[in-house]
């Protein structure tokens, strides 16, 4: 760390690491290139390491990095610390062994033609992952955290100021969608969810007669783009795409929808959308395969349905636009909740108390 001018410390932050593959293009084993770039990481890292003197390493996302600056990181004696926030460390696993030529020359080439792009041989004894479902698919992959610690990431609460009238649904109704747009984010079942409500509306001479809004916010592969804006125009509801937005328009858009919608088809490692909705008094109706399904509690703080099932998801919207009550109470419930356990001090007190527990080598 550094100290800037006002006595505050401020990150001193080094970007000389390279990537064996750039983010934007296809993922892939690359096995040689992640040779190559991971033997250049470990170098830079031993330097550097030997160079700051650290009490403790702390090791997040290696993606597309390679392992040399872990391997480094573990070499240099100095006591390593690793945070799993997704999947992307179960990349670095070993083929396994096969008599077909093939898999005999995976095996071949991840253990002794390019030795050292596989996690095997890290010592993960102090590690955390945010979720229990995260953890338990990590072990399931190989990865030798048994003793990982399990701790939920929080959100700056103040940021994310609650609304007005928190749960209060207006009309027509305004969904939200937050997040990447990727087949297995399913999007499109939040697009044909709000066609089938807005029919409803629309045929139900005691429902309002304006049209239902949905606003979806994030980027994503162009094919699947063209194939939900395809989607939007086949149905009653409004629908708009807003693209990617600066972090600080988030909170005046989630104070400005009636509904967050989640509608993952894929067992998420955590959810900060979910609490950032939360936070701002914005019910949430969301599928709970993942590690967000670890703090959703259907009819207490959020609305539960089936992935893939838009009917299930239709079902619950109606629920909250016909159901004041319900609607408030969720906000409520759900706000007090991220004040009490899900808050960004929380998380780092902890990531601290983690840290020095590496650092002393405690507890192991």
């Amino acid at each position: 760390m550094k100290e800037a001018t006002t006595g505050e410390t401020t990150p001193n932050i080094h970007r000389i690491l390279k990537l064996y593959n750039p983010f934007g293009k296809p993922a892939g084993l690359m096995r040689a290139q992640r040779w190559i770039v991971g033997r250049h990481n470990y170098g830079l890292t031993k330097t550097f390491v030997a160079k700051e003197s650290p009490d403790v390493i702390f090791i997040w996302s290696q993606l597309r990095l390679g392992l040399g600056s872990a391997q480094a990181a573990q070499d240099s004696r100095v006591p390593v610390a690793y945070t799993f926030n997704d999947f992307h460390v179960a990349g670095y696993r070993s083929a396994r062994f096969g008599l077909t030529p093939k898999a005999f020359g995976r095996y071949m080439a991840d253990n002794w033609i390019f030795s050292g792009i596989t996690f095997k041989g890290q010592d993960f004894r102090y590690s955390t992952c945010i979720s229990h479902m995260l953890k338990k698919s990590l072990l399931e992959k190989g990865l030798p955290i048994k003793d990982a610690k399990v701790i939920y990431q929080g959100i700056p609460v103040d940021q994310f100021p609650e609304k007005a009238e928190p749960g209060k649904i207006r009309h027509p109704p305004r969904l939200l969608y937050v997040g990447q747009l990727h087949p297995y984010k399913g999007v499109h079942t939040l697009i044909e969810a709000a066609h089938l409500i807005a029919d409803d509306m629309k045929s139900n001479p005691g429902s309002p007669s304006l049209r239902l809004g949905v606003s979806i916010v994030g980027d994503g592969p162009e094919e699947y783009k063209r194939q939900l804006i395809k989607m939007a125009l086949q149905g009653h509801a409004d629908i708009e795409f807003f693209g990617k937005v600066e972090q600080s328009e988030l909170p005046g858009i989630y104070r400005e929808h009636d509904i967050f919608v989640f509608p993952s088809t894929w067992r998420e490692p955590f959810g900060l959308t979910h609490l950032e909705a939360m936070a701002s008094g914005t019910p949430v109706v969301s599928t709970a395969d993942g590690g967000h399904g670890e703090f959703l509690r259907d009819g207490e703080n959020a609305l539960i349905f089936e992935k893939e099932h838009p009917r299930g998801l239709a079902a619950q919207i109606s629920r909250l636009i016909s159901d004041n009550d319900l609607a408030r109470n969720l906000a409520d419930s759900a706000r007090a909740m991220v004040e009490q356990e899900f808050t960004l001090q929380r998380y780092v007190t902890d990531i601290e108390a983690f840290l020095q527990e590496a650092a002393m080598g405690e507890n192991r």
